[in-house]
């Protein structure tokens, strides 16, 4: 499985957005510079999010980005499929009318086992998960 960039970068800027849950609406300039994320492109990763219903919008003067659900009901699943669709990696796994082997085929045994996996890992991260994770960067010590 290879992510796209707008993928990738969403998940980022959920991170962010998730970091800021408890504070309230964040800037897509903020966002976009806290991930370096340019804004054109961040614009178009916040706008499919808003449409599968993973952030909200607010406008004014305080106006921004908000996580629609707490950072604990987010999984990366959630945000991959947003941005992706389907995980699967042929298409009789969402679809076993497309092909005439599916109810037998061996080689959609070995498709659906990895499609399993990825599902049971992704779903099984939250965003909360994430923000709660210790920084890699914060684990070393270099007092000397």
């Amino acid at each position: 499985m290879k992510l796209s960039t707008k993928c990738r970068y969403g998940l980022r800027a959920m991170i962010e957005l998730a970091r800021h849950y408890s504070v309230g609406p964040i800037n897509r300039k903020s966002i976009s510079s806290a991930q370096h994320i340019t804004k054109a492109y961040l614009e178009n990763i916040l706008t499919s999010l808003r449409e599968k219903k993973l952030v909200l919008t607010t406008r004014g003067a305080g106006g921004g980005f908000v996580l629609q659900r707490p950072p604990a009901r987010i999984t990366v699943l959630d945000i991959v499929n947003a941005l992706e669709g389907s995980l699967a990696p042929v298409d009789c796994l969402d679809n076993p009318a497309v092909c005439e082997k599916s109810e037998w085929c061996p080689a959609r045994q070995v498709w659906k086992k990895l499609y399993d996996a990825q599902v049971k890992t992704l779903s099984g991260i939250s965003l909360q998960d994430i923000i709660e994770a210790p920084s890699p960067a914060g684990d070393v010590n270099y007092m000397i």
